[in-house]
C-alpha cells in the first residue's frame, strides 16, 4: 500500500468517525437514560411512550446519518472496504440501540413481551436476549420466540424494521458506485 492510499484510508475513517460520533453519542445517551428513568418511575403509564418517542428521535438521527451525511462519504470513496465498514457501523448502532429500547420496556413491565425463553435472569442475560431479538428483527427473520404485546413494543419493532429496510435500500442504490481493488 502506498502513502497516498494510506492517507486516503485514514482520511475516510476520520471522516466516518466524525459523522458517526454525533449520532452515536445521541443514541448512547438516550439508551443510558432509560436505565435511570426505569428506576425512578416504573409505574408511569407514559414512560413506554417516552421510550418510543426517544426511539423515534434516534431513528431520525440514524436516517439522517445514513442518507445525508454518509452518502457524501460513499460519493467520495468508492472502495468496498469503506462501504462495508459504513454498513457495519450502521447495523451495530441500530441493533444495540433497539436492544436497549426493548430491554427498557421489559424492565418497566415484563408483560410487555411474551417469550418462550426465560427472561428472569440478570441484567446482562436479559440484555443478551433483547440483543438477539433486535438482531432477528433487523434481519426480518422473526422467529416468534420473543413477541411484543403492547403498542409501544410493536412501534419499536416497526421502527427497527423500517431502518433495516432503509439501510438495505441505501446499500443496493449505491452498489454501482463500489469499486473492488484487486
Amino acid at each position: 500500500m502506498n502513502t497516498i492510499e494510506k492517507s486516503e484510508r485514514i482520511g475516510f475513517y476520520k471522516q466516518l468517525f466524525k459523522k458517526v460520533l454525533l449520532t452515536a453519542s445521541i443514541v448512547i445517551a438516550l439508551s443510558l437514560s432509560y436505565i435511570l428513568w426505569v428506576g425512578v418511575d416504573s409505574a408511569s403509564q407514559f414512560l413506554p411512550f417516552i421510550i418510543v418517542g426517544l426511539a423515534l428521535v434516534k431513528t431520525i438521527f440514524i436516517v439522517r446519518l445514513t442518507f445525508i451525511q454518509l452518502s457524501k462519504i460513499i460519493g467520495e470513496s468508492h472502495q468496498l472496504t469503506h462501504v462495508l465498514t459504513l454498513f457495519g457501523v450502521l447495523i451495530i448502532l441500530i441493533v444495540l440501540s433497539f436492544s436497549a429500547d426493548y430491554h427498557a420496556l421489559y424492565t418497566l413491565n415484563p408483560e410487555n413481551f411474551k417469550s418462550s425463553t426465560v427472561l428472569n435472569g440478570s441484567f446482562s442475560l436479559q440484555f443478551f436476549e433483547f440483543l438477539y431479538f433486535s438482531l432477528i428483527t433487523f434481519s426480518s427473520v422473526g422467529f416468534g420466540d420473543i413477541v411484543p404485546l403492547n403498542i409501544a413494543g410493536k412501534l419499536l419493532v416497526m421502527m427497527e424494521v423500517f431502518l433495516s429496510f432503509l439501510v438495505l435500500v441505501f446499500g443496493i442504490a449505491n452498489i454501482n458506485r463500489i469499486h473492488v481493488n484487486k
